[in-house]
């Protein structure tokens, strides 16, 4: 290959990461759902994953740290560059051996995952990972890698700047990362178990040279131009009696070890070297000693000690640390022979099979992972590897908002209180709810027993709600949950477009809310485009449950077939909960009219500000209440109007559990919608607790309503509120009439029987995953008070133990909104005037907190760097 043809490190990156980029789009590739379903049946600690750098056999250094992991509960990815289709296979439990690198892009895009780095190449896949944690590990100087340029020298600066942890095999590549005086030396190892002696066993390739009773000089390996093959050779010559054993893949010519007593073997599989070495009486690593071997840490040298080997090596500069009665440093022919000579003594073998074994047993990879695992329990932007979040066995359901997109407000709407009430119902049957939705950052919070996901990965927010954005984060909610959850819900069902796969989800329609003011159709292309979404968002949905009439109307007109399969499921109320004043249908004293809704546009809220002072200014016994939340822009309008009648009009918001005193107090209820709406919920439950309602004929208003009957319909303009509101007021009778009315046809709507029908759906929706394993049950939230940012290595290893047992845990600290980018999954980094929407199961104090929590605690000592926990109080 020419110069001018040979690939530079820039182009071969870019090149690469565009062509993994394209796994991140459109539906979820079958390969990828396949290592999603495997994942989904794991328990594990964290993820670790080695890209593609070098085949699974031989195995070297990044093979064994990852056998290690997985053998503490880590799940592993080892990629093999074969160039074969997409394979997964579990070479051991926990570690898979993946072809294909680019179809884990998918699963582990949206999980925090330990990279292990050893190849710059390997940033093209694992740059893709927003919330990796990334380990960088110089084994080799950096000249010797292939496409190494001035670019490549780049990357490794910025890598070895932004690694979470950076560690070197060799003291010699303490040069490469000067830039990190935190980088650590880890030499290489070996796994003593794996080189206990067997018996009865020898390969049919070696008997021969068994057979022959000589003295056996063995080496396994690469033999590539580090090979001092002319030392080899001349070794052989000088020793004609001596069998040259050469285990490996040859990358030189082969007639450059041309020799009768030199036999090339080949390459073989890890698990067989065992069966060789035992027939070796020594051991030799022949390299040409240069710059580059000077920084090669050689597993096979601690490998042939675990053998009980004595060994004779050129001096590489590595090794001479370990220049012991098992190891001979030997520079040209003469001192080579001459220090093998001397270990193949019979007298020698002895020792090097006592002191070889005892040298390994203090270089295992069991040590060399106690370290790595040290180091990312010291790096507080490490811990976030263990707070993956686990979709098993759970409910998982999508919407746009149920917080808001910063995960610190709670809307307490009736799409909110439907998903709540429906978690609610699951939890009876054992089966967590988790809601995933639109947010910005990767947050998690627990509301009310439930777990609120937000979706946004590497920084996707939500500012505009674009056909793009919808796209991003339905691909979002398929990584996160596809092949893992118990069942799937869509609520409102068009979430489901447009990555929806499974055929098997669950969409709800909470009403027509697509008929916004925008609409103005005047051809069939415009409507079918801004439409589409609803239309194959159904058409995607397994199952279609439909909280009114209307909608289902709606859809069948467009899909006559679509319409008659959707399952009208009203909305309710619990008319235990939800009742009315004993005095509720007694005329006299001050009437409180009542708006129970979101305050915003949509909702109505414009028509009643626009009547309201004519309404307050003819009615002196009429007060205004005005109970539940809104943007500051439409909050602000409300209270100029508070201010014009001081006493008159009133705004709160309350919890769900505290809504119904709202309602008893009142007599009216306005359900003015001008757009979006199904059945309801509050306009159920003024009806339950006794309130006349006043509502327009918008969406599935219409079959709760029955006009003059219940309640009054109007069309959706002030006019005709300012009427309606006018027409109750001046008849009492009638005022009365409605409210007793309203108490009766809310029977029709209970609870009890929406949980009936539900109990149906989820019931034959989770039989038929029954593959999944059981559900899991709800983690603890572990809340955790500091008064600074924790700096100690123990503060890593509570945190750590919390997350790996599957906690929740809030980390508030004070004055602490500038470490929020630190939180991720179940680690979430808090202010103390951060909203709490949950009481923790479990609260840590630091002593000397000086507030009041109002309910045991245990107290956190911090002395010297330590935390240590005492008994709660």
């Amino acid at each position: 290959m020419t110069a001018e043809t040979k690939p530079h490190f820039r182009s071969e990156y870019h090149y690469r990461q565009q062509y993994y980029t394209s796994f991140l789009h459109g539906p979820i590739d079958p390969h990828a759902a396949e290592v999603m379903k495997m994942m989904g049946n794991k328990a594990y600690k964290a993820i670790v994953v080695f890209p593609e750098a070098v085949p699974w056999e031989p195995l070297q250094r990044p093979q064994q740290l990852l056998k290690e992991f997985a053998r503490r509960g880590y799940l592993c990815f080892f990629c093999d560059p074969t160039g074969e289709p997409f394979q997964l296979r579990e070479a051991e439990p926990n570690l898979f051996v993946v072809s294909g690198e680019a179809y884990l892009l998918p699963a582990l895009r949206s999980q925090s995952v330990i990279v292990l780095c050893t190849w710059l190449m390997q940033m093209a896949w694992a740059d893709l990972l927003p919330h990796k944690v990334l380990w960088y590990d110089v084994l080799d100087c950096l000249e010797f890698f292939s496409l190494y340029d001035e670019n490549m020298l780049e990357k490794h600066r910025q890598t070895t700047v932004q690694a979470d942890i950076v560690t070197y095999s060799a003291k010699s590549l303490q040069r490469y990362v000067t830039e990190r005086p935190d980088a650590y030396y880890l030499p290489n190892a070996a796994r003593i178990e794996d080189f206990e002696m067997p018996l009865g066993f020898t390969p049919g390739d070696m008997a021969p040279f068994v057979a022959a009773d000589s003295p056996v000089i063995g080496y396994f390996g690469a033999v590539e131009e580090w090979f001092d093959d002319e030392l080899v050779l001349e070794l052989a010559r000088r020793k004609p009696e001596w069998q040259f054993i050469i285990i490996g893949k040859t990358g030189i010519p082969k007639d450059k070890l041309d020799a009768p007593n030199v036999r090339l073997l080949g390459m073989k599989p890890y698990h067989q070297l065992v069966h060789y070495g035992k027939w070796f009486h020594a051991a030799i690593i022949p390299f040409r000693v240069n710059e580059t071997t000077n920084g090669v840490s050689p597993v096979k040298f601690f490998e042939y000690a675990a053998l009980g080997l004595p060994v004779v090596s050129t001096p590489l500069l590595e090794l001479t640390a370990y220049r012991t009665d098992i190891l001979r440093l030997a520079e040209g022919a003469d001192e080579f022979e001459a220090a093998l000579e001397s270990v193949l003594a019979p007298e020698f073998a002895a020792i090097a099979a006592r002191e070889g074994v005892r040298f390994a047993a203090g270089h295992q990879w069991s040590e060399r992972t106690d370290q790595a695992e040290c180091l990312l329990e010291e790096r507080l932007g490490a811990w976030k590897a263990y707070a993956n979040y686990d979709p098993a066995g759970k409910a998982a359901v999508m919407t746009v908002t149920f917080l808001d997109y910063e995960g610190e407000k709670f809307y307490n709407g009736g799409a909110e209180r439907y998903l709540t009430d429906l978690h609610r119902l699951m939890e009876q049957q054992g089966i967590p709810l988790t809601i995933y939705q639109y947010g910005h950052d990767a947050w998690l919070r627990r509301v009310r027993g439930i777990d609120v996901v937000s979706l946004s990965r590497g920084g996707q927010h939500a500012k505009q709600y674009t056909i793009p954005t919808v796209k991003t984060y339905s691909r979002l909610f398929q990584e996160q949950t596809v092949e893992r959850s118990g069942l799937t819900v869509y609520s409102a069902f068009f979430n489901a477009w447009p990555y929806e796969t499974s055929g098997s989800g669950i969409g709800i329609i909470h009403g027509v809310s697509w008929d916004n003011p925008d609409c103005g159709y005047t051809d069939g292309t415009v409507f079918w485009e801004t439409n589409r979404r609803f239309i194959e968002g159904a058409r995607l949905c397994g199952t279609l449950v439909s909280v009114d009439t209307n909608s289902a109307n709606w859809l069948q007109t467009v899909d006559y077939a679509l319409g008659h399969a959707i399952k009208v499921i009203p909305n309710y109320v619990d008319t235990d909960e939800f009742t009315p004043r004993a005095d509720y249908d007694k005329p006299g004293g001050r009437i409180v009219i009542l708006y129970p809704r979101r305050l915003y546009h949509a909702r109505g809220l414009y028509l009643v500000l626009e009547v309201i002072d004519q309404i307050l200014l003819k009615y002196p016994n009429v007060d205004f209440h005005f109970v539940g939340q809104g943007l500051d822009d439409d909050l602000r309008q409300v209270d100029f109007k508070i201010k014009r009648w001081p006493g008159r009009i009133k705004r709160y918001s309350l919890k769900l559990d505290d809504m119904p005193q709202a309602y008893r107090q009142a007599d009216i209820s306005l359900i003015p919608t001008l757009y979006s709406e199904g059945t309801s919920l509050s306009c159920l439950e003024a009806m339950a607790s006794g309130n006349a309602v006043i509502a327009t004929r918008v969406g599935g208003l219409t079959d709760l309503v029955v006009d003059g009957y219940n309640g009054l319909l109007i069309e959706p303009n002030a006019h005709a509120l300012r009427q309606a509101i006018g027409r109750l007021l001046d008849d009492p009778a009638k005022l009365v009439s409605f409210k007793q009315k309203a108490t009766e046809v809310a029977e029709v709507f209970t609870k009890k029987r929406w949980n009936r029908q539900w109990t149906d759906i989820i019931a034959s929706h989770w039989r038929s995953r029954a593959d999944l394993s059981a559900s899991p049950g709800r983690s603890r939230l572990i809340e955790i008070w500091l008064t600074k940012f924790p700096a100690e290595r123990s503060a890593g290893q509570v945190i750590v133990s919390y997350l790996a047992g599957g906690d929740l845990v809030y980390v508030r600290v004070k004055d602490g909104k500038a470490y929020r980018s630190y939180s991720f999954g179940r680690l979430q980094w808090l202010d103390w005037d951060d909203p709490q929407h949950d009481e923790p199961d479990e609260l840590i104090v630091e002593r000397g907190i000086d507030r009041e929590f109002g309910r045991p605690v245990r107290t956190l000592a911090i002395e010297q760097g330590e935390w240590s926990m005492e008994a709660g109080s």
